[in-house]
């Protein structure tokens, strides 16, 4: 497939020869009969109009980049309960657009901020029509609703990446459901301009029966695609940092201290390497560290100190915040038993 969209990227076409590869293709979906035991033919047609996009849009370098920055910028401000007016800038995401439609449902890159390691992604998915997605009376016991599988890459390339605030988010009328996905990066910095290639799989309604929470079934089948160049956004602010403390049988150096009202990154360094037997007990330096690792990873998890008195536990050295956090509200965070004020120096 990467190689096929090189090839798409590489070609050029004059305006009657898209129009008639554009007819060609979509009498071809026309045509085609699907096998008799296949339940979703209209998979077929779907993946013609697709082909007949990529053929329009390789000209200018991304397939399949179609972008309503208008609509993601409203569906931003819905997601983070903002004015459309002010969501980018009280949020610290940046509206995309871009989008991929396939079995009537619309699957929305709405926003993204980027800082030098990681990527944020928020995307919306409903359907063309309005419908929602499920019945809430005749499935009252549906739990969320998600994508079967989600793909990144960058540059062509597999990289890490998962929610990056606790799983899909859902419209009370099940008209609409979010995703926002982080995904790691060596250096945005050096990467501006790659491809980021997103890939959802089927729609799943998860269910909840009991203390049972799983998959029940595929609501809509399809594959949906986003790519989009890879464009640095660091909107955070930046935090004093360089404290150095003793933790366990570490010594910790806070690096960086960054939060947007949405989004929060914090680095910090040891003095000592960590490594790991077969049985995982932790050895720092090669001597056996009386601690263990799970006591690094609970001091490692920030929490978050507001001027009202209110806390709130971040968990991860990165990601989504749990509400929108105006940067005047926050006081300090604590961080390896040490509490940190907050004093933003940009």
């Amino acid at each position: 497939m990467r190689r096929y969209k090189e090839a798409l990227d590489a070609l050029r076409f004059t305006e009657e020869e898209q129009a008639m590869l554009t007819k060609k293709l979509e009498q071809a979906a026309e045509a085609a009969q699907p096998p008799r035991r296949r339940r979703h033919p209209r998979r077929v047609i779907c993946t013609a109009l697709i082909a007949a996009i990529l053929v329009i849009t390789a000209a200018a370098g991304y397939a399949g980049y179609l972008a309503d920055p208008e609509a993601a910028r409203t569906q931003l401000a819905k997601f983070f309960h903002l004015s459309p007016e002010n969501a980018e800038e009280d949020s610290g995401f940046t509206a995309n657009g871009a989008y991929d439609v396939c079995n009537g449902v619309i699957v929305s890159l709405d926003g993204i901020y980027t800082d030098d390691h990681t990527v944020c992604a928020i995307f919306s998915v409903k359907k063309e029509d309005g419908t929602a997605f499920v019945d809430l009376a005749a499935y009252p016991d549906t739990y969320a609703l998600t994508f079967e599988d989600i793909r990144y890459l960058a540059g062509g390339e597999p990289v890490s990446g998962g929610g990056g605030g606790g799983g899909p988010h859902f419209t009370a009328d099940m008209k609409t459901f979010y995703m926002d996905i982080e995904i790691s990066l060596p250096d945005v910095q050096q990467a501006e301009g790659i491809p980021l290639t997103f890939t959802f799989s089927n729609i799943l309604r998860y269910k909840q029966v009991g203390s049972y929470i799983g998959p029940d079934q595929v609501i809509v089948p399809g594959v949906w695609t986003i790519e989009v160049p890879l464009t640095p956004t660091d909107t955070a602010v930046n935090a004093q940092a360089g404290q150095q403390f003793a933790y366990g049988n570490l010594n910790v150096t806070i690096d960086r201290i960054a939060f947007t009202p949405t989004f929060y990154h914090i680095e910090f360094s040891y003095d000592k390497q960590m490594t790991y037997d077969d049985n995982f007990n932790l050895y720092l330096d090669g001597v056996r560290d009386e601690y263990g690792d799970d006591y690094y990873r609970r001091g490692a998890s920030p929490i978050l100190n507001t001027k009202d008195g209110a806390h709130y536990q971040l968990y991860n050295a990165s990601g989504m915040l749990p509400a929108v956090i105006p940067l005047e509200e926050m006081e300090s965070i604590t961080l390896f038993g040490q509490t940190i004020p907050l004093v933003w120096t940009d």
